[in-house]
């Protein structure tokens, strides 16, 4: 009989031992949930493409799926990987983001337009760039796609040439040669150039006629830009 007591013992000892792991396994506490790499290879072994957003939450985990045919939702129970729900979120492939380019790339792209005289975003429900090129005697606007740098719209408009003013004046001697000749009389030395603001600029001629006891001499107004005499007054 004292042989026989160890063995009993220790079948009690193993029995409670299994009874304590089977009461573990069955407890909630025991539950093991899978990683999310694990859950990304599950989905992706099932539904074959590229994971484009993932959630967690509770006991579900969501992975949203590009596929050749559209984008689905995959809801899947973190515990087995079981897939709890499948819905098509999208019937087209999502265009990949694509930032816009910087000004200094939009720069070299219509470099060979013109010489650039001003470049801004416009950022509008279609977004821009608007550039302002010359090119000979033209001003091109440029209407620039800020994504591949192509030009969406253009319009282009003639410069005006800067004419300086000093460059098609009369000069004194032209201004005094048409006084005389307008006369027929003999012109001062000097002719004094008026450009009052906001009208046309004019000389101011003496012009002396000789006609023995009674000569005359009047001051003629002479357009500084067409050479028209303009008008006469004559002195007393």
């Amino acid at each position: 009989m004292k042989k026989n007591k160890p063995l009993w013992i220790t079948g009690g000892i193993i029995l409670v031992v299994l009874l304590v792991l089977g009461v573990l396994w069955l407890s909630p506490f025991s539950t093991k949930t899978l990683t999310e790499e694990e859950l990304k290879a599950t989905a992706l072994t099932k539904y074959p493409g590229e994971i484009i957003r993932t959630a967690k939450s509770d006991n579900e985990y969501e992975i949203e799926v590009q596929m050749a045919n559209g984008v689905y939702a995959i809801k899947m129970d973190t515990n087995n990987g079981n897939i709890l729900s499948l819905k098509q979120i999208a019937t087209e492939e999502l265009s990949p983001s694509v930032d816009k380019l910087t000004e200094a790339q939009i720069k070299k792209e219509i470099a060979t337009q013109g010489d650039l005289q001003s470049i801004r975003f416009i950022n509008a429900d279609t977004s821009y760039y608007k550039a302002v090129v010359r090119k000979e005697n033209v001003e091109i606007t440029l209407k620039v796609d800020p994504y591949d740098g192509s030009i969406i719209d253009s319009s282009q408009a003639p410069i005006e040439a800067h004419v300086s003013t000093e460059s098609i004046l009369l000069t004194e001697k032209e201004a005094l040669t048409i006084a005389a000749d307008h006369l027929k009389g003999i012109a001062d030395d000097d002719a004094e150039l008026h450009q009052p603001s906001g009208q046309t600029p004019y000389y101011l001629v003496e012009v002396e006629i000789e006609n023995g006891d009674e000569d005359r001499e009047a001051v003629v107004q002479v357009d500084a830009y067409t050479g028209t005499v303009k008008s006469i007054n004559w002195e007393n």
